[in-house]
């Protein structure tokens, strides 16, 4: 077979893991859980208050949506991530969202794949990213993090080229000017910083520890030297951002506010413990053990292969995905080129092995990922397919719409996961009783006010009184316990008459004050 045939059949390959990871992807919005309305609105008011990010009574500096918390002082680390979702929701719709989230997903696949196909083969890098696709395709709800997946993507790219001498060290400096976007996007900027300083620090540790000749030792110096501008122009870049030196520190602060638990938040271990399914808990297990796996098994064959810096990735990747359901994600794209490159170490050793006892090593290893990849797939698929598309799921809106239409007012009661579908939905000047961000409400706001309300009749009635609620949507899938206890109560409740119900939502207003029957 020619080589234009050979690249001609990879392409097609390549191209049909793209198209299976994106439909892994696309996944129908049901904006009654997810934080997207709200995303959507803080890019409204920015865009449509000229950016002003400076002044202090907004949705960039305190709990703008709340009625209960006004004055709550919060940074909005993602507030640029707003802005782009919104123009894009004002070119496209929800469709276009997304299409526009999947599109960003391949790309960064795309670069880790990439990088896992130099550090090994092409086969390899394939049957690696079936297995992982799933796991890459955990976090499949629109959400400003995508922007945290393609840049570190970027930055890992930019500075393993850079580290193989094919990409000037002088290219580097684009990744401080990248930083001034990030740290506006999404939280997780620090992984940009996290980034550059694992590659600095590898460059440093031989100009002390290790015996170089002249010539390695300056090119090694004038790289390090190089490094250390780049992270040191980065952490002044990270300054760049209404919050200034605040915004820097954010992400070591985040979780000292943090009054109501979210499973996403929360380890493999104490998930499983409750009994919630995840296709990918197994996976991710499968996933850890490979990886351990694969670096006892290059020391074993040839430790000098072991690259320090894939070491230190797996271990931070390794444990922010054990620790928490959200990196899962990121557990999946770094632990592509990690385990590519150590498998590819493993059966290419610096002496010569018996080639039968390779070819038969090689053909082992390819038929257990395969086997692993198919069952992952399988798995995720069949917990996640009622849903497939892209746009809203379909009635979505309604319950915002009849909000809108019979001019229902408040103060709204509400439950958290549906504040951020209030947000984009109320009528001007409304506000929600919460929203879901934690980090944005009093600790004792939840466990004082928020759930006792909803476990004990009395404490309602108490609430009810200091804020005189005249309206209650909930989402029809709550969950947590105080959630299903209160709409038990409130149904038979007479002082309240629901109005509306559907698959998403249900709402009440106070007897007297709206007369409808549910729809």
């Amino acid at each position: 077979m020619s080589e234009s045939n050979k690249k001609l059949i990879k392409l097609g390959i390549f191209i049909l893991l793209l198209a299976w990871f994106g439909f892994l992807m696309a996944e129908k919005i049901d904006l009654t859980t997810a934080d997207l309305g709200r995303h959507l609105q803080n890019g409204r008011w920015v865009v449509e208050n000229h950016f002003n990010l400076f002044e202090k009574n907004s949705p960039v500096h305190e709990n703008f949506y709340s009625y209960t918390n006004p004055d709550f002082q919060v940074p909005n680390h993602h507030w640029g991530s707003g802005v782009l979702l919104f123009l894009i929701y004002k070119l496209s719709g929800f469709s276009g969202l997304s299409l526009f989230y999947i599109f960003l997903s391949l790309v960064t696949f795309a670069i880790f794949f990439l990088i896992a196909k130099r550090e090994s083969n092409f086969t390899l890098a394939t049957l690696l990213s079936l297995l992982l696709l799933p796991l890459m395709a955990e976090r499949r709800e629109i959400r400003p993090e995508i922007f945290s997946y393609f840049l570190a993507g970027a930055y890992f790219w930019a500075l393993w080229k850079s580290q193989r001498k094919e990409l000037a060290p002088s290219r580097l400096f684009f990744l401080p000017v990248l930083m001034i976007f990030w740290v506006n996007l999404h939280v997780y900027f620090f992984l940009g910083l996290f980034l550059i300083g694992v590659f600095w620090l590898v460059e440093t540790l031989p100009l002390f520890f290790a015996k170089l000749e002249d010539e390695e030792f300056l090119e090694k110096a004038a790289r390090f030297k190089g490094l250390s501008w780049v992270l040191a122009l980065s952490i002044l870049a990270s300054l760049i951002s209404p919050f200034g030196l605040e915004g820097l520190l954010y992400p070591l602060q985040i979780f000292k506010n943090y009054g109501y638990t979210i499973v996403e938040n929360k380890s493999v271990w104490f998930v499983e413990n409750y009994g919630i399914v995840n296709s990918n808990f197994m996976l991710i297990k499968v996933i850890l053990v490979s990886i351990v796996l694969s670096f006892v098994l290059l020391y074993a064959v040839d430790r000098k292969k072991i690259s320090m810096r894939y070491f230190i990735f797996a271990l931070f990747f390794g444990i922010l995905g054990w620790l928490a359901i959200r990196n899962f994600t990121l557990l999946g794209f770094f632990a592509l080129p990690i385990l590519a490159a150590n498998f590819e170490n493993i059966f290419t050793p610096s002496r010569k092995d018996n080639p039968p006892a390779k070819e038969n090593g090689l053909a082992v290893m390819y038929i257990v990922i395969a086997i692993f990849a198919v069952l992952a797939s399988y798995q995720f698929v069949s917990l996640h397919s009622v849903d497939r598309g892209i746009g809203l799921l379909p009635g979505n809106e309604t319950a915002g719409e009849f909000l809108k239409s019979e001019k229902i007012a408040g103060p709204i009661f509400n439950n958290y996961d549906i504040g951020g579908y209030l947000i984009w939905n109320l009528p001007a000047g409304e506000k929600v009783f919460v929203d879901n961000r934690p980090e944005a409400y009093p600790d004792a706001f939840f466990s004082e006010v928020y759930k006792p309300m909803q476990e004990n009749p009395d404490v309602f009635k108490k609430i009810e009184a200091q804020y005189n609620f005249n309206t209650v949507v909930f989402s029809r899938n709550d969950i947590t316990p105080w959630g299903m206890n209160f709409l038990k109560v409130i149904k038979e409740d007479p002082n309240w008459v629901p109005v509306f119900e559907d698959n998403y939502a249900i709402i009440y207003t106070k007897k007297g004050d709206k007369e409808n029957t549910v729809n």
